[in-house]
Order: C-alpha cells, then sequence, then structure tokens
C-alpha cells in the first residue's frame, strides 16, 4: 500500500533497530511462511492518515550519490516452487510479482483497481459481478489472456490455503465470452474486486513449477527474463533484462545473498535484527499491512464478560505509544479494525474512542467498576453474585514474536497502572492455539492478516474462525452482512466492536523492504500484490 522511502547508512539503521527494536532470532525472522499472525486470518496492510501523517513520515537523511548496478537478483528457494495459490517461500511470492498480474489491484486507500481487467459492473442485487477483461494481454508462451483463463484462476485459487476463504462467497465463475467474466455470489457483495488482486494464469497449468503469467519476466531455470511483449505500457519494478534467481535455503543465506549484492530485494519484519550492521548501501522501504493486532476476550469470564469493562479498555491503551516504543514505528496506531488509510475509516469515530483516561474513568463508573477494597486493584460488581469480583485475568500471547510479546506486555503494563491486574503469559504456538479453541483465557493480544474489505465476520458466530471468545450477537453477524453490501454500514459496525469491546484493535503493522541502493526508484504496490493471508494460523 502507501510506501516511503528511508535512505540510511548501515550504521546508522543498525543503531535504529537496536535501540528502537528489541532483537528476534534469525530462525523466527523466517520460517519460509510469510509472518500472518497467530490466530486465522480473517475470511481471508496500514496507512497514515487522519492526524497519524507526521508519526509516519520519513525523511531522506542520506543524499550522496551511488553507482548504478549492473545486474539485479532475487532469493530463490527452488523446493518451494512457483506455484502461485498455495507457495510457503516469502522470498518466492516476491518473485511472483514480477510473473504475474491480478484482475485488480487493490489501491492505497483500499479501492480496486483494474489491472487486467478493464472494467466491471455489478447488479443492483449485489449477487452478480461481470468483469470485463483487457484485450491484447497475453501469457509467456504468446497464447491470449480469455475469460476462461480467469476462471480457471479462480477456481484453482479457492481451493487453496491462501485465497480459499477471501473467495468463499463465489458461488459459480463463468465465460460469458472470450473477455467477459461472470461471478456470481451467495450474498450481494459491493466489494468483490477488491479480493480478486489473485494471480491469473493459463489455464491447465497450475501444477507445472512456474505457470505461465502474463507479468513483465517469465521463468528460465535460474533467472527471469525480460517479456519484450509485455502488454502494459509502464517500467516495470526493475530495468534489467534478466532476474538472477539466487537459491537462498536459510536466513542466513538470504543476509549474505544480500550483503554481496547476489541479492538485491527482500521483505521482511522490520523489528527483526537479522539486516543489521550491512556494510553495502541500501534503502529501506515502509510497507503497509493489513496486519492487526488487538485485544480479544473470553466473553464467558466472569470479569471480561462485562462489556462496560471490556469498552473502557479501548480509552486505557496509549497505541501512539506502543507503536514508537514497542515496534520502532513500523505500524499505525487505529482504535477501529480498520487501516486509517482505508475510506472505510472514519476519523471522528476513532477520536471518540481514543486513549483517554478521563473517558475511561466515565466508562468504568458507568459499569460499576471501582477500587471496592482500597488495594489499588479495582473491582467488578457483579449484581447475579451480589458482591464485587476483582478485575484480573491471564493475557495469552504467542511466544513466535519476541515483538508481540514486547506489546502485549506493554499492554497490560498501561492496563495496570490504571488499576487492572494483568498477567501475560507467552505461549508456544500450539498450545497457545490449543487454549484459545478451548476457551482457556481470560483475554488474549492477538494478531491477524484482515482481506482488503476488512471483514470482520469470523470474529462472531458460532461458525466464526475467530470467535475463541464464544461471542453471540446476532446483531454483530448482521452489521457484518450489511457492511460487505455496502461500505457505507461500518460505522454501526465498528461503533458497537468498540462500544462493546469485542475486540479492542491497537495497531496495523508494516514490513520492510530492503533494496540495495539504486535496484529500483520507488517500489510499488505491486509487490503487494501475492503476499500471502490464509485461513491458518501463524507458526
Amino acid at each position: 500500500m502507501k510506501r516511503k522511502l528511508l535512505m540510511l547508512t548501515a550504521l546508522a539503521l543498525c543503531l535504529a533497530l537496536l535501540c528502537g527494536c528489541t532483537t528476534i532470532a534469525t530462525s523466527e525472522w523466517m520460517q519460509n511462511l510469510f509472518p500472518v499472525g497467530d490466530e486465522a486470518v480473517a475470511a481471508q496492510q496500514t496507512g497514515s492518515v487522519n492526524g497519524s501523517e507526521d508519526k509516519q513520515e520519513v525523511k531522506q537523511v542520506v543524499t550522496e550519490t551511488y553507482t548504478a548496478l549492473e545486474s539485479f537478483g532475487l532469493a530463490y528457494q527452488p523446493d518451494y516452487g512457483l506455484q502461485p495459490y498455495n507457495c510457503q517461500s516469502l522470498n518466492n511470492r516476491i518473485i511472483f510479482s514480477f510473473l504475474y498480474e491480478p484482475l485488480f489491484a487493490v489501491t492505497s486507500s483500499y479501492e480496486a483497481e483494474p489491472i487486467l481487467a478493464e472494467s466491471y459492473f455489478v447488479t443492483d442485487d449485489g449477487r452478480t459481478t461481470t468483469v470485463k477483461l483487457r484485450s491484447g494481454v497475453t501469457f509467456h508462451d504468446g497464447s491470449a489472456l480469455t475469460a476462461a483463463d480467469a476462471v480457471y484462476s479462480i477456481e484453482s485459487a479457492a481451493g487453496s490455503e491462501y485465497y480459499g476463504s477471501r473467495l468463499r462467497f463465489i458461488t459459480s465463475a463463468e465465460a460469458q465470452d472470450e473477455l467477459t467474466l461472470v461471478l456470481s455470489t451467495s450474498e450481494a457483495y459491493e466489494c468483490l474486486p477488491l479480493l480478486l488482486d489473485i494471480p491469473i494464469i493459463k489455464s491447465g497449468t497450475k501444477d507445472e513449477v512456474s505457470p505461465p503469467g502474463t507479468g513483465p519476466y517469465e521463468f528460465a531455470e535460474t533467472k527471469l527474463t525480460r517479456c519484450e511483449n509485455w502488454w502494459r505500457d509502464t517500467a516495470p519494478l526493475v530495468d534489467f533484462d534478466e532476474i538472477a534467481l539466487t537459491v537462498s535455503s536459510t536466513a542466513a543465506d538470504v543476509r549474505d545473498n544480500f550483503e554481496y549484492q547476489k541479492v538485491n530485494m527482500v521483505l521482511t519484519d522490520p523489528n527483526s535484527s537479522a539486516f543489521a550492521g550491512f556494510h553495502n548501501d541500501y534503502e529501506l522501504w515502509n510497507e503497509e499491512t493489513t496486519i492487526m493486532q488487538y485485544i480479544g476476550y473470553n466473553m464467558n469470564s466472569p470479569v471480561f464478560s462485562n462489556y462496560g469493562l471490556r469498552g473502557a479498555i479501548t480509552f486505557a491503551i496509549d497505541r501512539e505509544q506502543l507503536v514508537e516504543q514497542t515496534l520502532g514505528g513500523f505500524a499505525v496506531a487505529s482504535t477501529l479494525p480498520c487501516s486509517p488509510n482505508s475510506r472505510y475509516y472514519d476519523v471522528k469515530l476513532a477520536n471518540s474512542f481514543a486513549y483517554d483516561t478521563g473517558s475511561y474513568y466515565d466508562q468504568l463508573a458507568s459499569a460499576s467498576v471501582e477500587d471496592a477494597t482500597g488495594d489499588g486493584i479495582l473491582d467488578l460488581y457483579v449484581p447475579s453474585k451480589g458482591y464485587s469480583v476483582p478485575v484480573e485475568g491471564t493475557m495469552l500471547v504467542c511466544s513466535s514474536s519476541y515483538i508481540r510479546v514486547q506489546a502485549a506486555n506493554e499492554a497490560a503494563k498501561m492496563l495496570n497502572s490504571l488499576g487492572f491486574n494483568i498477567t501475560v503469559k507467552s505461549m508456544e504456538y500450539t498450545e497457545y492455539k490449543q487454549a484459545l479453541l478451548q476457551g482457556n483465557f481470560d483475554l488474549y493480544y492477538g494478531e491477524v492478516r484482515l482481506s482488503p474489505n476488512f471483514d470482520l465476520s469470523p470474529f462472531f458466530g458460532a461458525t466464526g474462525t475467530l470467535n475463541y471468545g464464544d461471542l453471540s450477537d446476532s446483531t454483530m453477524m448482521n452489521l457484518c452482512s450489511m457492511a460487505l453490501v455496502n461500505s457505507g454500514n461500518t460505522y454501526n459496525l465498528y461503533k458497537r466492536v468498540c462500544e462493546r469491546g469485542y475486540i479492542t484493535p491497537i495497531l496495523f503493522k508494516s514490513y520492510a523492504l530492503y533494496t540495495t541502493r539504486g535496484a529500483a526508484t520507488e517500489p510499488t504496490r505491486y509487490l503487494d500484490w501475492f503476499l500471502p493471508y490464509t485461513a491458518q494460523t501463524e507458526e
């Protein structure tokens, strides 16, 4: 999504990482699977507007000239192949951006921009979307792109781990003619094109090592070669006739190959220390994501079943401080469960739930919460029991990310400074996931990659993949459905989420794109096209 350039010397970046972040083990930094959070990805990135622009503004601090590159390379893991729908290598998925193109791309404001599509039309009932494809587009083998290829790609993606959830509403995909695709959905779905940023490949080729695509480069065993017949009249992301594919099996391989300029572009967690201390010149770019960190609650807890108490928590978290001190600024604070850069984000509504201790204490009072015993810990009066219980509990967090554990501890510290008694428990993934599924928790610090339309339905309802807290609220399900039909309906949805504290959004993460200085004049959103989000949980 939106990107900002940061030009740094190796020493400057090293110091920034060491001062602003806590070291993460290299093995954590790159686990083949792209980090998507410790919860299931909702039905299935972040901006900085509405007052947060200054926080995210990145300034150029190095201006010296540099020598133009004579070659360009990408890290490649051959064992994972280049099949675009199930590939589990982040390195290989970056390669996809050079090989494949989608029907639509998602803009920085989370709008659908036609790419292989020329135009689209949605019927009044919202259940049928007709997509007109561009003419004159060809695959790497010279064959013309047709609607049948789009049908094949959508059906293949719908059966995959990475794309199945977002395409679950599609009941049929048909080629009306050579260039017309007709999609039917089970429900009215205004924003279906937002979810069609999937790789389009030639029919019948999904099982090939590298299926033919329509991108500016094609696969040639150990390299990518420029396609002279590429249909776009714009320059590709990088301008080289060949791109070397450098076998890099481990994180150390990627780091070393980047150091010695055998690899010139790497996407990773900015809070990792793996790339600190380079000797060569490079540029660092902020790659925004839809990865949301949030606090979730057990609705069966004697304390956190009280929505007034949960609603107070949104006012108790200083999100800006957490972003700067824990994530080194590579995130954007958000009180709403959508990116501040999206059209769904309502500034006035967001501000009404922002950090404010005055509103916090007002909310506690209305929820019958006070320090009844004078021990410094708040107590919640429970009418059904006729007595008060201390506002305390254990916050679970997955141990796979040290930075996320640190964020959970910081959030707990903020709550405890205001009268809570929260203990953070870091757990290995399998144990953590099991505890959530069994309801053995009071609250948890979660992370999930949302879809570009910020669909929240997985958090609610009996079948919701993220409904760990056993929430039952038919109104919420109706509001989720209405939001899918018309984005103008998100206001009431987000308002109810925050008022009742069904979840407490904290921030949206960014990732770091490292490029050798001069490798790319300005990376575009095309790198974001095929980064995965799954219905599976994080390692």
